[in-house]
C-alpha cells in the first residue's frame, strides 16, 4: 500500500499500486497514477449502477424464488436454510461495439431426388450478419472470485459459452420474479461513480485496463460469432469477424451471492446429505442471474439407487422367508439400483447447474444476408 493525495480533493489515502485505477474514498474521484512520473490524471468515464437491495430483501427474494420451484411452497420456510448473504460491487468495462461477420461452409443436401455423385451431396452456403452490443468484460484479474460471475452469458442460440464476457443490456436485467416497476435497463440507470450509490456494498478495485478489456471483448465476439456461423452449415469452411469499437466505459455492477441448504422434513432426510447451494442475484432490479436447485437429477438418481437397493434386500428376505416369487421382484429392484448408481456416477462427472426458469436473453440486433450455391 502507498499513500497518495487525490488530485481533486487533495486528501491523502492508502492505495494499492496493483490497481489500474484509484478510487478516492473521500470524494469518489477516479484517477490514474503514473508510477514513473508521479503524474495523476482523472478518469471521467466511470459509472456505477446503484444497489437497491438490502440483505433481508435479498433473502426474502431467494425464498420466494425457491417457493416457485418447490412442489410444496408451504414447506420452503421449514426445509430451506439461508446460510449466507453477501454483496459486492464489481467493476466491468462496457464496450459499445458493432461486429460484422462473413461466413461460408458446406451444408448436406436434405433430399436426394437425383444422385449426381458424392460431391453433390453438399451445397455451398455463405452469408453475413452484424450485431451491436454493449459488451461487459470483468475488470478484475480473478474473473471467478464471485460464484457464477464467469458464466453470465446465456445466448438465445443453442450455444454453450466458453467466455466470461456478456451483453450488458440483456444479461443484467433478466431473471425477475416479479415484473420490474421500470422499463429502464440497468445501463440507463447508471450514475456517475460515487461510493454512496453502492448502498453499503464493498467496492472492488479496478485491476484491468481498457486495452486488455477491448482485446478480450474482441476475442469473445469472434468466438461467439464463429459458433453462430457454425449453426448454419454442417462444415464451416471460413469465418471472418470484424469488430468496430464505438466507445468504452467503466461501470460498477451490484451482485449478491446467497448460499443455502436443503434439509427435507420427509423420509428423504435419511438419504439426502445437505449440500451448500448457490444463487447469484443482481442488486439493481432484483433478478436471479444464476441459481442451483436443491435437488438435481443426479441427487434424485442417487436417492433412487438407495431406495431400490434397500427394497431389493427386503424383497430378497421375503422371498427366502415366504414365497420364491419375491426373488424376481428383488432382482428387478436390484437391477434398477445398480443402473441408478451407474447413472449417478456419470452425472457426478458433469454437475448440472439449473438456472431460473424466468431468465431470458437477447444477444443483439441481427441483419442476415445468405446465398446458396450448389457444388459443381
Amino acid at each position: 500500500m502507498h499513500e497518495l493525495a487525490c488530485p481533486t480533493c487533495g486528501t491523502s489515502a492508502q492505495y494499492d499500486f496493483k490497481n489500474y485505477l484509484f478510487l478516492c474514498p473521500f470524494c469518489s474521484e477516479t484517477f490514474k497514477h503514473d508510477v514513473t512520473s508521479g503524474e495523476k490524471e482523472p478518469f471521467p468515464d466511470h459509472y456505477i449502477i446503484p444497489n437497491t437491495l438490502a440483505p433481508k430483501a435479498v433473502r426474502d427474494m431467494v425464498i420466494e424464488w425457491l417457493k416457485r420451484l418447490h412442489h410444496n411452497p408451504k414447506m420452503v420456510d421449514k426445509e430451506y436454510v439461508i446460510a449466507s448473504v453477501e454483496g459486492v460491487s464489481v467493476p466491468f468495462w462496457v464496450i459499445s461495439l458493432e461486429a460484422h461477420t462473413e461466413w461460408s461452409g458446406l451444408a448436406q443436401r436434405r433430399s436426394k431426388i437425383h444422385d449426381h455423385g458424392s460431391g453433390s451431396d453438399f451445397l455451398n452456403e455463405s452469408g453475413k450478419f452484424r450485431r451491436t452490443y454493449r459488451w461487459a468484460v470483468n475488470a478484475r484479474h480473478n474473473i471467478c472470485e464471485l460464484w457464477g460471475i464467469a458464466r453470465m452469458h446465456e445466448p438465445k442460440e443453442k450455444i454453450r459459452p466458453t467466455w466470461d464476457g456478456f451483453p450488458l443490456d440483456s444479461t443484467f436485467s433478466r431473471g425477475h420474479i416479479e415484473k420490474s416497476a421500470s422499463d429502464r435497463s440497468a445501463y440507463d440507470a447508471k450514475e456517475s461513480f460515487e461510493f454512496k450509490f453502492a448502498n453499503g456494498l464493498p467496492i472492488s478495485g479496478v485491476e484491468v485496463g481498457e486495452e486488455a478489456a477491448i482485446r478480450r471483448a474482441s476475442q469473445h465476439i469472434d468466438h461467439y460469432h464463429h459458433q453462430i456461423s457454425g449453426q448454419y452449415v454442417d462444415f464451416l469452411v471460413d469465418c471472418r469477424t470484424e469488430v468496430e469499437i464505438a466507445g468504452i466505459q467503466l461501470i460498477h455492477l451490484p451482485f449478491w451471492h446467497v448460499t443455502y441448504y436443503y434439509r427435507p422434513q420427509t423420509a428423504l432426510r435419511h438419504f439426502y446429505k445437505p449440500v451448500v447451494k448457490h444463487v447469484l442475484v443482481e442488486g439493481h432490479s432484483s433478478g436471479v442471474l444464476h441459481g442451483q436447485l436443491a435437488l438435481t437429477r443426479k441427487d434424485k438418481i442417487g436417492v433412487n439407487a438407495i431406495v431400490t437397493g434397500v427394497s431389493a434386500v427386503g424383497l430378497f428376505l421375503l422371498g427366502a422367508a415366504w414365497h420364491p416369487a419375491f426373488f424376481f421382484v428383488a432382482a428387478f429392484a436390484g437391477a434398477i439400483s445398480v443402473a441408478s448408481l451407474y447413472l449417478s456416477a456419470v452425472k457426478s462427472k458433469a454437475p448440472q447447474i439449473a438456472h431460473s426458469a424466468v431468465t431470458s436473453g437477447k444477444g443483439g440486433d441481427d441483419i442476415f444476408e445468405n446465398t446458396r450455391v450448389e457444388v459443381a
